[in-house]
């Protein structure tokens, strides 16, 4: 009898549901009724249709009542085992329990193709993802859902930095894997980023990063181009900025890969207003003045036309940036041509206040920016107008320098 309570079972193709009663302990985590259940002491209930299994033989659908261990053999309506309903809970010893009696549900798949690892990542169990790891073979943990996610995937979206750790140790290869949209772990942890949800955790990106495959996962890019960097960069995680740049051999590399708009990383920071960014930006990549976009946009005119105003003070302030005052983008236009354009007479004012800045440049249309100004008839155009108009100096001393 003992040997009867303690076989395992295997998961076989037969469509069964979890009854109702099974249910409630496993969501409870009640490990006591659990075994009571799987000794065939649980269940006593007449049959019913209603939260009894369906067997699905020759296109047949009968209600039947099941004891012991086989009343493992059941799913969700969304295909999920004991096992996954276990590890979304967490309960870690009802696990290892239903690992010990029916090993094969560690390797099941739901109708999302999850797995009870991609569970147990999602909701940061690490106990419960142990637990699993210990009765997978090799390749489960590599198993892809149908977005092509990993457990690592999960973990890292969701932050859990001590799955991941686990996850890492146990099998460093699925820092390569990434999902259908080609989308690493690394890529993972920035793309997801937002005031919301973010919680981590420059561990995360560390433990990828010290896996020796690991730093050319910073060089993928997603389907629009865009590197961990560049996240990194839009969010203003200035720490991780840090962390993908310290490598002094792939920093000019990194700081030189542009997404499919041809905008940089330093685009990015000055589209957003990291004006700390842009200063480690630039300090790795020296040509950062080169860095156009695919309208011949350096920093500054995205700096101009994202109305970053806190950037272009910075600019305007530092002998550093000086070739990028006067700099033409593919159309002729200089930053100064797009603030008035834009109509931001305070930015329009910074620019005309700084040295070195040149009102009379012609953009292809022959067009100088007081020109554009004197076309315009806008409220903010006309303030533009209004300025050069009352500050005549300012045009002169702009013409000779």
């Amino acid at each position: 009898m003992a040997a009867a309570s303690a076989a395992t079972v295997e998961f076989g193709p037969q469509i069964l549901w979890l009854d109702k009663e099974l249910l409630q302990v496993l969501a409870a985590g009640n490990k006591v009724l659990l075994e009571e259940l799987l000794r065939g002491e649980g269940g006593t209930h007449p049959p019913r249709t209603n939260g009894q299994v369906a067997i699905s033989f020759h296109g047949t659908s009968e209600p039947a009542a099941r004891r012991g261990t086989s009343r493992l053999l059941g799913v969700t309506s969304n295909g999920s085992t004991a096992l996954h309903v276990v590890a979304s809970h967490g309960h870690a010893e009802l696990a290892a329990l239903i690992c010990e009696r029916a090993p094969s549900l560690a390797a099941t798949r739901n109708r999302s193709l999850g797995t009870p690892l991609h569970c147990a990542s999602k909701a940061g169990h690490r106990d419960v993802a142990a637990c699993l790891l210990r009765v997978m073979d090799q390749a489960t943990p590599r198993s892809r859902n149908l977005t092509g996610a990993t457990a690592l995937h999960e973990a890292v979206r969701h932050g859990h930095v001590e799955v991941v750790d686990l996850l890492m140790t146990t099998d460093p290869w699925l820092a390569s894997v990434t999902t259908n949209g080609g989308v690493s772990p690394l890529y993972m942890a920035f793309r997801s980023l937002n005031s919301v949800n973010f919680n981590c955790k420059p561990e995360i990106a560390q433990e990828i990063l010290n896996w020796p495959e690991g730093p050319s996962l910073l060089t993928r890019a997603d389907s629009s181009g865009r590197t961990p960097l560049h996240f990194a960069v839009i969010y203003g995680r200035l720490d991780t900025v840090k962390l993908f740049l310290g490598g002094d051999a792939a920093s000019p590399r990194l700081t030189s890969i542009s997404d499919s708009d041809g905008s940089y990383p330093v685009h990015a920071a000055a589209m957003f207003g990291r004006t700390k960014i842009i200063d480690e930006l630039v300090k790795k990549c020296p040509n950062y003045y080169e860095l156009v976009d695919d309208k011949g946009r350096n920093l500054l005119h995205i700096a101009v036309e994202s109305e970053q105003e806190m950037v272009v003070r910075h600019i305007c302030g530092n002998d550093m940036f000086a070739m990028l005052l006067n700099a033409t983008d593919y159309d002729g236009n200089t930053p100064l041509h797009l603030a008035v354009k834009q109509g931001y007479p305070r930015i329009f004012g910074l620019l005309l206040g700084t040295r070195g800045v040149d009102m009379c440049i012609m953009n292809k249309d022959g067009h100088t920016a007081r020109d554009i100004s004197c076309c315009a008839s806008t409220l903010e155009h006309g303030r533009l107008r209004y300025f050069l108009k009352h500050n005549p100096e300012k045009y002169r001393e702009n013409d000779k320098r």
